[in-house]
């Protein structure tokens, strides 16, 4: 059975969570840094940051019959989307959607807004002058074992001339980097583990406009719900007692306590020091790379 609904309530939590701080912050522009000064890649990343557009794109799941009607099997519950912004805003979306952890998908929904955005920017990527690929990359912090990164267009020639610039891009999530520093002074490694895996749990499961979904019938419960399951499967965290509107906040508590503990785990791996791994957090910007050539 395949349930399918049209629904903007989850696309805006989306979009206002993950890209409308960027508006504010970073006036869709960003930093550019064209090495030589390369026309081509300064415009097109200029592009990225500045020039509008909208995509329409589905957030799918299988999801126990249970969910939304009596029964044993699963069924495909689909809900169209649209989202509107600057195609550097839309590729730092898609890219906060769905964050892997250790190689697995967080929430396993979203992949559609990451071809979306994907679509809208390769229309613009290549010219008469050039031909450009985009590399979009979000760590929190360097080589983090939590991360998001895609590719639009295809990569240069080996022998390519390539110039680039680059878009420094706001996530939606908060810059945490200060707060990490006071964590790090306080409970060492844990203590900046924490603050990360508080943000980004609020950002992909932000409580109010999460429990107006859990209040809806259809699409959007379920696919909550799924997006609930599967962040506690890969966090090994048991939520399922609190996926209702009055115990949100516990369920993103278990959540954010498992994936501390991946953090943490991690951060001890890489850094000599917990002031210097709360030094190294970044986890409010999205690094999106142009890279232009002839041909």
């Amino acid at each position: 059975m395949d349930l399918r609904a049209s629904s903007t309530a989850l696309d805006t939590v989306l979009f206002v969570l993950l890209v409308g701080v960027a508006v504010g912050t970073l006036a869709g522009v960003g930093d550019r840094r064209p090495p030589g000064g390369d026309r081509v890649a300064e415009e097109t990343a200029d592009l990225l940051a500045t020039a509008t557009t909208e995509v329409t794109y589905t957030r799918s799941a299988r999801v126990p019959s249970s969910a939304l009607l009596d029964g044993d099997d699963t069924v495909t519950v689909t809900s169209d989307r649209t989202a509107a912004g600057t195609r550097a805003e839309l590729l730092a979306a898609a890219a906060l959607a769905d964050p892997s952890l250790g190689g697995t998908a967080l929430t396993g929904v979203d992949g559609d807004l990451r071809v979306g955005a994907r679509n809208a920017t390769e229309r613009v990527l290549h010219t008469r002058e050039a031909t450009a690929q985009v590399a979009v990359t979000w760590r929190p912090y360097p080589d983090a074992t939590l991360r998001s990164s895609f590719t639009v267009g295809e990569a240069p020639p080996g022998d390519a001339d390539v110039s680039v610039a680059t878009v420094a891009a706001a996530s939606g999530l908060p810059n945490v980097t200060g707060p990490a520093e006071r964590a790090a002074r306080a409970n060492g490694y844990d203590g900046v583990a924490g603050v990360l895996a508080d943000a980004v749990v609020a950002g992909l499961f932000p409580p109010g406009e999460t429990r107006d979904a859990l209040y809806s019938e259809g699409p959007d419960r379920a696919l909550v719900a799924h997006r609930y399951r599967r962040a506690s499967a890969t966090l090994g965290v048991d939520t399922a007692k609190f996926l209702t509107p009055g115990h949100l906040d516990q369920a993103n508590k278990r959540l954010s306590s498992g994936l501390a503990k991946r953090l943490a785990a991690d951060l001890r791996r890489q850094y000599d020091s917990p002031d210097a791994a709360a030094e190294a957090v970044r986890a409010h910007q999205v690094r999106i790379v142009v890279r232009t050539w002839s041909g």
